[in-house]
């Protein structure tokens, strides 16, 4: 998705906010400011984190709902070029809670990786970041 489409979903967002505000008679002024981008809170696996074996997913918690279908995760070692891996929708596996993204893993080999990501939040606001992981045993 180019950076066009991504701003175009995120106006889209905010212009559904304000609608749903001025159907309710809610005045701006009592609506809550929009975080600048959506955090990730907490990892599984951790940040820099050193794994006796491969994790057979990785889940991202965030400090906003996130858009699912709208967001895109790479994987990477070493130099390799990043590959896209996809993310578990809605219901799919458990993964219901929609400040969270659920990331299933192929059998990963000994090495360092690299999980990149890039969400658009519920407020409009693209994040992108990286998480870094090491694997030491095999799975």
């Amino acid at each position: 998705m180019n950076r066009v489409a991504w701003r175009a979903a995120g106006r889209e967002a905010l212009a559904a906010v304000v609608t749903v505000a001025v159907l309710f008679g809610i005045p701006p002024a009592t609506l809550p400011r929009a975080a600048a981008h959506a955090i990730v809170l907490e990892s599984a696996p951790a940040r820099d984190a050193v794994l006796d074996r491969a994790p057979e997913r990785v889940i991202l918690r965030f400090n906003s709902k996130i858009e699912k279908r709208l967001s895109r995760i790479t994987l990477a070692t070493g130099k390799e070029t990043p590959v896209p891996v996809s993310i578990l929708t809605d219901g799919a596996d458990g993964n219901q809670q929609p400040d969270r993204l659920v990331v299933p893993l192929r059998p990963l080999p000994p090495g360092g990786y690299v999980l990149r990501y890039k969400v658009l939040s519920a407020d409009g606001h693209i994040t992108e970041g990286a998480l870094k992981f090491t694997v030491k045993g095999a799975q």
